[in-house]
């Protein structure tokens, strides 16, 4: 079997070794004697936890092999079908890319059990992207890589390799600037004017006054706002409303007929539409000459939009008026959506419309005033202790009731 290293030995120096978890970085073994220099490499790993005199437990490459993508009886995915947990196919691809890219090139040649949580807090924020070496990931990315790293080491312990999941010890990075929050008020008013001319003149077109409108009215996810037809367009007796089955895929710029659920949402997401949302959308479709199977957004060069051009549009214009600050995404306007709508109408109403099975509450934003807002809406239940303070009792005991 191939050794994790490779010993070099040159006329009148001693040996040195190369060991494949640090590849280009050579150590001198002290010697000349090949044995010894064999000796002193073993003795190196089994130091640094990287070899076993047993062999019962693997190293990390061995065990992880084909990990996420294997289909075998034995494998992660015929576990999670067995429990009903089963991801989508791009979900084990993406881990086992994880895995490949990431975790295996610094942890593959350890054994299972010698791993450390203290080694993947070390190894963990200081991760570069395999695309663009020269910058570090982005903390999303990196908590994808240890959400990776979890599952495969709960894998381990379920083998019985070890008794933990020190992965599971590490906690998520905070995504510096990334907590998504809801639009003050102040800023919506600006954003959307209800002059439909204003408006356009906010946004800088048509098409971008009219998608973003839509994405304010609706709360839906950007790629399924770039996924509406003109058929997806129905009128009701009291105004316009939209619905869809797709989404644009943010990696392919394809279609893909689906929304994003968590297997038991619906899916179908519907929104209404409201009063100026609706003018545009006509005006647009209008100006356009769109027909029912025309797709309602599209670049300046006829393609789908993809989440993150219109996400780049978004931030353009926050930082024009002057708005912008770390973290503002595009996706603020669905917590926006969620945040003001609260409370005027029941919960699980507004969840259909979110397209979940039930309401989130970290999509809620509410501060005091909308709490009060909510409250005021019911003030008279609050305070019917006060009226019934100076009317005849409405309920009394039977015995008493009897009596009278």
């Amino acid at each position: 079997m191939r050794k994790p290293y490779h010993l070099r030995k040159i006329k009148g120096r001693n040996i040195s070794v190369e060991f494949d978890f640090a590849p280009g970085k050579r150590i001198s073994t002290g010697t000349t004697d090949m044995s010894e220099a064999v000796l002193f490499a073993e003795n190196f790993l089994k130091k640094q936890g990287l070899l076993s005199i047993s062999a019962k437990v693997p190293t990390l490459s061995v065990f992880a092999k084909d990990f996420f993508i294997r289909t075998d009886p034995q494998s992660i995915q015929a576990l999670d079908k067995r429990y009903k947990r089963q991801k989508s196919d791009q979900a084990y691809l993406n881990n086992q890319s994880y895995l490949e890219y990431y975790i295996l090139p610094t942890f593959g040649m350890y054994l299972v059990d010698a791993i450390t949580s203290k080694m993947i807090e070390d190894w963990l924020p200081y991760l570069k992207s395999k695309k663009r070496p020269d910058q570090e990931l982005a903390d999303n990315s990196k908590n994808k890589v240890l959400n990776a790293f979890r599952i495969l080491m709960d894998d381990v312990k379920r083998m019985g390799y070890r008794q933990d999941n020190p992965a599971s010890e590490v906690t998520m990075i905070n995504e510096q600037g990334k907590e998504r929050e809801a639009l003050p008020i102040e800023i919506l008013k600006v954003l959307f004017p209800p002059a439909p001319e204003e408006r356009i003149t906010v946004w800088g077109t048509l098409m971008w006054a009219t998608y973003f409108s839509v994405f304010y009215d609706t709360g839906f996810r950007p790629g399924e706002i770039a996924s509406l037809r003109v058929s997806d367009v129905y009128q009701t007796r009291q105004g316009l409303a939209v619905s869809t089955s797709h989404s644009v895929d943010y990696k392919t710029r394809k279609i893909k007929n689906r929304v994003k659920t968590t297997g038991k949402g619906y899916s179908q997401r519907a929104g209404l539409l409201y009063s100026d949302t609706a003018e545009l959308l006509v005006r647009l479709v209008e100006q356009e000459r769109l027909h029912d199977d025309d797709f309602l957004f599209r670049t300046s060069t006829g393609q789908l939009l993809r989440p993150e051009t219109s996400n780049k549009h978004f931030q353009l214009t926050m930082k024009r008026l002057g708005f912008f600050k770390e973290g503002m995404v595009q996706y603020c306007l669905r917590h926006t959506y969620t945040t003001q709508r609260r409370g005027d109408m029941p919960d699980e109403i507004l969840a259909i419309s979110m397209g979940h099975t039930k309401l989130r509450e970290d999509y809620d934003h509410q501060k005091a005033v909308d709490l009060i807002r909510r409250l005021d809406a019911v003030r008279d239940e609050f305070f019917l202790n006060r009226e019934r303070m100076n009317q005849a009792p409405d309920v009394i005991p039977f015995e008493l009731k009897k009596e009278g």
